[in-house]
């Protein structure tokens, strides 16, 4: 099986690129005001450039994600922004963990390799 490769909407890869290599877009959650919209979903890349304020996204998010790739291959390759521009790097390692405890096949050695860090 191929692997599976992970990203947040940060990458702001192209949706041709997206597609062509099954890449797991995992968006992350900006905030105006009150409301809040997930990146590349419910806002367009001009709206995400103007003023906001971020927040984290949930370890359920990418541990969903995981869950769901983990029925398609034997490896996950997760990139993304480094750690000390971003929480969400912390959150994609610790859920790894969530993912192994809901995972709906075997996951146990399913390796996950987060990447970004540094």
């Amino acid at each position: 099986m191929p692997v599976k490769v992970v990203t947040d909407s940060v990458a702001d890869l192209p949706p041709q690129i997206i597609d062509e290599l099954g890449i797991t877009v995992i968006p992350l959650n900006v905030r105006f005001g009150e409301k809040v919209y997930r990146d590349g979903i419910d806002l367009t890349t001009e709206q995400f450039y103007q003023e906001l304020t971020r927040s984290k996204v949930m370890p359920v998010t990418f541990a969903d994600a995981y869950n769901k790739l983990a029925e398609e291959t034997d490896e996950i390759l997760v990139v993304m922004l480094s750690s000390r521009l971003s929480a969400t790097h912390e959150v994609a390692v610790q859920s790894i963990g969530l993912m192994k405890q809901r995972c709906r096949v075997d996951c146990g050695l399913l390796p996950v390799a987060v990447m970004g860090d540094k």
